[in-house]
């Protein structure tokens, strides 16, 4: 699936578009029955559980700034944004739908590096891409998530059981992702030295 570094989007088209994609992933786990390449994916739920179901859009220059977000890096926040909302939940994720709305003149390289961040994350999380769409935008850069995850019925989360006395937890400090932001956006503004300027940009780029 080569293509010449400077190729756009527009010059390879969309099929070569999905083979590019396809060859990137992993073999799907035995839940999956039918994957990519038939008009809907099929799924073999896990015995005793519960699905869980939520959707993530990720638009440029709203949610990310492609001068300063690596497409590595938006394709991982893309899942990342869903994975939470089912942790959220209780669930343990199994499946993500990705669909892509990209300029004609984006690089290829571009699309492959945004695919590679969003395998590395459902690798490590252990989320099989099962489908999703690709499309033409007249505007900004796309990108929209579904991910499914299962949950046993006794162990749903939801914010209506949030009880006084109760426990709340975050991860990391709070804050953190906007620090980076604002120190992206302007870095001669920040007063963090230059391993906190890091580690507050990668909260921000890779949450």
């Amino acid at each position: 699936m080569t293509a010449p570094p400077s190729s756009t989007v527009a010059e390879i088209g969309e099929r070569a578009l999905i083979a590019r994609i396809v060859a990137a992933l992993p073999p799907s786990p035995p839940s999956v029955v039918v994957g990519i390449g038939d008009d809907a994916a099929v799924i073999e739920p896990e015995r005793g559980t519960l699905s869980v179901l939520t959707t993530d859009a990720l638009v440029d220059g709203v949610h990310f700034d492609r001068t300063f977000t690596a497409a590595a890096n938006i394709g991982h926040k893309a899942l990342a944004v869903s994975l939470s909302d089912l942790a959220a939940m209780g669930a343990a994720p199994q499946q993500a739908l990705l669909s892509l709305a990209l300029p004609p003149t984006l690089p290829v390289a571009e699309v492959d590096a945004l695919i590679a961040g969003v395998v590395t994350l459902a690798q490590q999380t252990g989320t099989a891409l099962v489908g999703g769409n690709i499309t033409r935008s007249s505007g900004p850069l796309f990108v929209e998530v579904t991910a499914c995850g299962s949950v046993r019925r006794r162990r749903v989360l939801t914010r209506a059981g949030a009880r006084p006395g109760d426990a709340l937890y975050v991860s990391g400090a709070v804050g953190g992702a906007g620090a980076g932001l604002t120190s992206l956006q302007d870095a001669s503004t920040s007063p963090h030295s230059t391993a906190e300027l890091a580690a507050i940009q990668r909260r921000y780029l890779r949450p």
